[in-house]
């Protein structure tokens, strides 16, 4: 807050309506610990003291990372959590923000994994619900009407709504990263009053390439999700949940590495600039109201390392939307040309090796499946030379040594490999289910 009070006016020179900003320290909606109005005293003042002009839109941000071990049972914790969010509301309405900002990527601790206990997926799903509306009762006692804008929500899990059958649903879900998470959402729109809007902001439309991925997202999230809404609050999933879409900037305009990973490299600046501004049209297009425009490498507020073009990409396509016009033109052909140097790119690293594979001879005995080496056919054949490191890099020899085995005969092709781990203990283990 303190920064944006001293530079509102030169940061409202930038073609948006608004930003999302953070209290500093007390941005964390799973902290345990009790914040007090006393410690927020200053900042509260920056945030009395914004002289906004044009900036309307503007959200405070939370983080979604567990990392004072929330506990989705322990009702202590969840007393200070709604205390917080009650105060991080206040601080928003001081500021006069129209919302907050949760950004559900946990950068710690997973709050959203399921962890097999004593409790099935099911019972730790309902008490996240319940938390879910904690969360939302707390933060509009404070701002009624708030605007809830989240990074991504539903529309995260396109592969899981594809499952027909509920309960091979759950079990697929259960298995995610982000697997508590659509039962949280349920609770925050189970507990939001009339005024409330909640905002799917897909975070997925960073690497959009064609505009038809913008409508299909667009009927991702308003109808396709709504499987993981409980039938009970779906009508006021139609009535009070938004299409968003995300803007990066940094993966559009060249500014990721390395370079030979990203197709914008294989664009010149200007059919970089022209991809950013058909980005910025169709999300504008297709949302129902809030496109977030995001980037690591660059800064608005401090002219540091913005690329040519970008902000005329994003005025040009602003004015064309609201003024009803067409964008004017097309990328299709310097897309397709871009993929086609980045896979030719690709081809001409790669090592190509070939080898010359035994058979199965008469009165040899297939190898088990079992993930074991110590069948007798592969202590009597050779491994293939050392796998390498990736495609990126691949004349490179792996700092650990993976090496694989093949045989075949009439019936299969048998392959075994020895994949060494230098820190077994680091192994996360996602879903204990097969599939």
């Amino acid at each position: 807050p303190d920064f944006v009070r001293a530079h509102i006016r030169e940061m409202e020179q930038r073609p948006f309506d608004g930003i999302i900003f953070r209290l500093r320290d007390f941005n964390h909606a799973f902290d345990t610990r009790l914040w007090k109005e006393s410690d927020l005293a200053a900042q509260l003042e920056d945030l009395r003291r914004i002289e906004w002009d044009t900036f309307t839109e503007n959200f405070l941000c939370l983080y979604a990372a567990n990392n004072w071990g929330m506990d989705w049972f322990d009702d202590a914790h969840w007393q200070a959590i709604a205390s917080n969010m009650r105060l991080t509301a206040r601080a928003a309405r001081t500021g006069r923000c129209v919302g907050i900002c949760f950004d559900f990527e946990p950068y710690g601790a997973n709050p959203w994994k399921f962890e097999p206990t004593d409790k099935s997926f099911a019972e730790v799903a309902a008490q996240v619900r319940r938390r879910g509306g904690q969360f939302m009762q707390a933060i509009q006692e404070e701002m009624p009407n708030v605007r809830l804008l989240t990074f991504f929500q539903l529309s995260l899990f396109p592969d899981v709504i594809e499952e027909s059958d509920p309960e091979r649903m759950q079990q697929h879900l259960a298995q995610d990263h982000y697997a508590l998470l659509p039962a949280f959402a349920n609770g925050m729109l189970e507990a939001a009053g009339p005024e409330v809007r909640i905002i799917d902001g897909n975070e997925p439309a960073y690497y959009y390439t064609n505009s038809d991925a913008y409508f299909r997202a667009y009927h991702l999230m308003k109808q396709a999700v709504l499987p993981l809404v409980a039938p009970e609050n779906r009508e006021k999933y139609r009535r009070q949940v938004q299409a968003g879409m995300a803007l990066y900037i940094d993966h559009l305009m060249a500014l990721r590495q390395p370079d030979e990973r990203f197709l914008s490299y294989f664009l010149s600046p200007e059919q970089r600039a022209a991809w950013f501004e058909h980005n910025v049209y169709y999300a504008l297009t297709t949302s129902d109201e809030y496109v977030w425009c995001y980037s690591e490498r660059m800064n608005w507020w401090s002219n540091e390392n913005i690329p040519p073009g970008a902000e005329q990409a994003i005025r040009s396509a602003r004015a064309k939307v609201a003024s009803g016009a067409g964008l004017g033109f097309d990328i299709a052909d310097s897309m397709g040309a871009a993929q086609a140097k980045m896979e030719e790119a690709i081809a001409s690293r790669l090592v190509y090796r070939t080898a010359v594979i035994k058979p199965l001879g008469p009165g040899e005995v297939p190898p088990l499946i079992d993930g074991r080496l110590d069948d007798p056919v592969w202590q009597s054949r050779q491994p293939l030379e050392p796998l390498l490191l990736s495609v990126s890099r691949t004349k490179e020899k792996a700092e650990v040594e993976t090496l694989a085995w093949v045989t075949y005969d009439d019936q299969a092709l048998y392959v075994a490999f020895r994949c060494p781990e230098p820190k077994p203990e680091l192994i996360s283990s996602v879903g204990q289910q097969r599939d």
